[in-house]
């Protein structure tokens, strides 16, 4: 059991999750509320042992930099309690089992976009984080795809509204994970990971905070006039883009806590993105 938990930790479990929540809302958004069980089901457990399998990578080649910083120091491949190679055998397990389920279960086009998603997470996002601070806006491609991926999973090919609805993901990822990188400055900085806010300091990271939040909040709009989705979607979740926007503005304040402000934003950010699931599939 224990040997269990480790590998559950090791796919980051919270990260599988959230990403979940967006490809059933990409599904739903399709369906519209109709359900498939049998393809659904294959699309739910294919996307997250996809999503596993580059969590277990990006965790497994990170293990020298992980043991460096407070958040991550205590994952199992950070202590060596999963070795390199019972870790890259357990991701080739979670990729290969999610393959066949998207191919045989799903659809082609399916399989395709969350390789797409697991080639930039774990190879590309995963060794260019230690290089370049454009690392962020690469690996939010991954985060994407899960939302388009459900969607296709119903449809069978992409539409304008599944292009809208992968560009605000990608849109929310970049201010939800700078607040983190301000957060957790001095983590990123002991690591030597060349984050934003360490390269081109505070005031360039909170300007293209700002940049993206505007971005997402004209995805959240556009998405309701490509998709025809209804009043709760354009009052609740369209208020919820621009009160994140306002209050990410606060972070450009001198007086402002920058560290205590940077942690509410990046709570707030999690709970947008289940408000946003949840207003999508909904319609």
């Amino acid at each position: 059991m224990d040997s269990l938990k480790k590998y559950y930790r090791l796919a980051k479990p919270g990260m599988v999750y959230g990403n979940l929540l967006t490809a059933g809302a990409g599904y739903f958004l399709a369906s519209r509320l109709h359900l498939r069980l049998a393809s659904f089901l294959a699309m739910v457990v294919g996307v997250a042992l996809l999503m596993g399998a580059a969590c277990a990578f990006n965790n497994v080649i990170d293990r020298d930099i992980d043991i460096l910083m407070q958040r991550t120091k205590s994952r199992p491949s950070a202590v060596g309690t999963i070795s390199f190679r019972s870790g890259m055998t357990f991701v080739f397990v979670l990729v290969l089992t999610a393959s066949l389920l998207l191919l045989l279960g799903v659809n082609f086009l399916t399989f395709v976009i969350g390789a797409v998603g697991f080639i930039d997470y774990a190879l590309v996002y995963t060794f260019l984080k230690r290089k370049t601070r454009y690392s962020t806006l690469i690996g939010s491609i991954a985060g994407a795809t899960p939302i388009i991926g459900g969607y296709t999973a119903y449809a069978g090919h992409i539409t304008f509204s599944a292009l809208i609805a992968g560009l605000m993901m990608l849109f929310w990822q970049m201010p939800h994970f700078y607040a983190l990188a301000l957060y957790r400055e001095k983590d990123y900085k002991k690591a030597r990971i060349p984050l934003l806010p360490i390269v081109k300091g505070h005031r360039s990271t909170l300007r293209e905070m700002i940049f993206y939040n505007v971005l997402f909040s004209i995805a959240v709009f556009g998405l309701y006039f490509n998709a025809k989705l209804g009043w709760a979607y354009l009052l609740i979740l369209g208020g919820a883009s621009l009160a994140w926007l306002g209050y990410n503005l606060k972070g450009t304040l001198k007086s402002v806590d920058l560290t205590s402000w940077a942690k509410q934003s990046f709570l707030y950010s999690l709970a947008l993105v289940v408000l946003m699931s949840l207003m999508v599939a909904l319609r």
